[in-house]
C-alpha cells in the first residue's frame, strides 16, 4: 500500500508539471501573437512608424509604385505620374519593386529604421516594421496593383478602348477611374473608395505614351 501511495503521489505530481509547462507554452504562444497583431497599437517604436507606413502607401501608390520617380514622369495636379510605356518600351514595376519602393520610402524618412524593416502584404493589409513591432496600413495593396496591372494590360496594345469597358473593369475592381489624355498620353488614376488610409482613399497611378 504505501509503494503504490509514493508511485500514484509521483504520477500526480508529474501531471501537475506537464499542465504546468503546457499553461505556459500556451501563454508563451498566446502573447507572441498578440505581439504580432496588435504591437501596432502600443509599441512607442510602431507608434512612430504608423503614421510613416500611411504615408509610403498612400504616396507610393499615387506614384504608381515608385519610390524615385523616372525623369519623364508626367505633372498632372497635385500628381507625378510614371509612364509604364513610352514609345514601345515598358516600365511597369514588378509587386517587388513596389515593396523595394515602399521600404525605401520609410527608411529615408526615418533614419531610426535599420535593415531589419520589411514589407509584408496581407489579404487586406499592408505591415511595415520588424517581425513584433509593425504597423498596419488596412489596405489590399497587393490586390490594387493586380487591377493596375489588368487595366495596364487593357490598354497598353490598343488606340483606344471603349468607355463600356474601362466601366467594366472600374466596377469589376470596385474603383472609380478617371482618365487625363493630351499629347498621346493617357494618364490613369484608379481611387479605390473603399481603400481609405488616414482619411484620404488610395489613389493608384500610371500613364501610358503611345
Amino acid at each position: 500500500m504505501v509503494k503504490r501511495y509514493f508511485r500514484a503521489n509521483k504520477e500526480a505530481r508529474n501531471i501537475r508539471i506537464v499542465k504546468a509547462v503546457s499553461i505556459v507554452a500556451l501563454l508563451a504562444l498566446f502573447f507572441s501573437l498578440l505581439a504580432y497583431l496588435y504591437i501596432d497599437r502600443f509599441s512607442s517604436s510602431s507608434a512612430c512608424l504608423k503614421p510613416l507606413s500611411e504615408e509610403a502607401v498612400l504616396k507610393i501608390a499615387a506614384n504608381g509604385g515608385y519610390s524615385s520617380l523616372p525623369t519623364d514622369a508626367v505633372a498632372y495636379n497635385s500628381y507625378i505620374v510614371p509612364l509604364y510605356m513610352k514609345e514601345g518600351a515598358e516600365f511597369m514595376p514588378s509587386l517587388e519593386d513596389v515593396q523595394a519602393s515602399l521600404l525605401s520610402y520609410v527608411r529615408e524618412k526615418n533614419k531610426l529604421c535599420d535593415d531589419d524593416i520589411k514589407v509584408r502584404f496581407g489579404r487586406h493589409d499592408v505591415k511595415i516594421g520588424r517581425a513584433f513591432e509593425h504597423a498596419v496600413v488596412p489596405v489590399a495593396l497587393e490586390e490594387d496593383y493586380d487591377k493596375a496591372v489588368q487595366l495596364y494590360e487593357a490598354q497598353k496594345n490598343i488606340s483606344a478602348i471603349s468607355l463600356a469597358e474601362l466601366a467594366r473593369l472600374a466596377k469589376q475592381g470596385n474603383y472609380v477611374l478617371h482618365i487625363n489624355a493630351n499629347n498621346n498620353t493617357i494618364l490613369y488614376f484608379m481611387t479605390f473608395t473603399n481603400e481609405v488610409v488616414d482619411g484620404k482613399p488610395l489613389v493608384f497611378a500610371f500613364g501610358i505614351k503611345k
